[in-house]
């Protein structure tokens, strides 16, 4: 499901060309749920707000690329809307943990949006999404 954001698409593009020295994910790898806007290639979506979600993303563990450069994350990743209101996700965005988070992968929700109703969980499986280059 994510794409990868322009401005490390051209990065990438740059580093394997010799144009530029690499801009480096930093630290752990942070999953940001989305709401209202959604993410593009050059914008990034408004991050959900409320009790049961943690700004600034959860940590998430992917496992190695495979053979058709996909990768995927390891673990289940849930929140629960104790919040009082319903909660309206559109996308999913991956920022890495700098001083000053970088975006490096957005994607959206299919049938987004998706409402969370006070009390209930939302949850990305293991397998639910994944990144790939093609």
């Amino acid at each position: 499901m994510p794409a990868i954001v322009q401005a490390q698409a051209n990065k990438i593009l740059d580093l394997t060309l010799g144009t530029s020295s690499p801009t480096m994910f930093t630290g752990a790898a942070k999953v940001r749920l989305t709401t209202g806007t959604a993410p593009t290639a050059t914008t990034a979506g408004t991050e959900l707000t409320g009790t049961g979600y943690t700004a600034g993303g959860s940590t998430i563990t992917f496992s190695a690329a495979s053979a058709g450069a996909t990768t995927g994350p390891t673990s289940t990743l849930q929140w629960t809307n104790s919040s009082g209101g319903s909660w309206s996700i559109v996308g999913v965005e991956i920022w890495d943990s700098a001083g000053t988070p970088l975006r490096w992968w957005y994607g959206t929700f299919t049938g987004q949006p998706i409402t969370v109703a006070a009390g209930n969980i939302f949850q990305i499986s293991v397998g639910a999404i994944s990144v790939s280059l093609s």
